[in-house]
């Protein structure tokens, strides 16, 4: 495995191109759509527009959620072994979101949380698809039948 960097400053936009392919196609398509609104909250926050980066935010963790919740109901019906390790984190990344959150209604720092969406969350999210929602999708897919 080797590391792809995926932007060049807090503020560029995330290249969905680098972002692994799993064995599930509506995993891709949620990851492809994760990055769709990371894009969409880093444009805001280059143009400065703290309700549109609020609202962007807002729909970026609500996606995940539901992202989330499509993973652990595939884990569940395929009885995948991992699964509460797996699900356990989904809900650590969802509580550390809630206070970035938090933290922007509160401060409104473009700069700090650019840098965490580019560096902590881009990074978190290429090694969890590296990891866990590969295995998860191959396991998925081979008990799909």
């Amino acid at each position: 495995m080797h590391t792809v960097k995926l932007w060049r400053d807090p503020m560029a936009h995330i290249d969905s191109a680098a972002i692994p392919q799993v064995a599930m196609a509506f995993m891709n398509d949620d990851h492809q759509e994760a990055v769709d609104m990371l894009n969409t909250i880093l444009d805001s926050l280059e143009t400065g527009d703290d309700l549109a980066v609020t609202e962007a935010m807002q729909a970026f963790y609500q996606h995940n959620i539901e992202h989330f919740a499509r993973e652990e109901e595939q884990m569940l019906r395929v009885n995948f072994p991992p699964y509460s390790c797996h699900k356990g984190e989904h809900e650590r990344v969802l509580e550390e979101l809630r206070g970035v959150i938090e933290q922007w209604n509160q401060e409104y720092n473009r700069e700090l949380l650019g840098l965490y969406l580019n560096e902590t969350v881009v990074s978190w999210f290429v090694n969890h698809i590296n990891t866990m929602d590969t295995v998860t999708a191959m396991f998925i897919s081979r008990h799909s039948a």
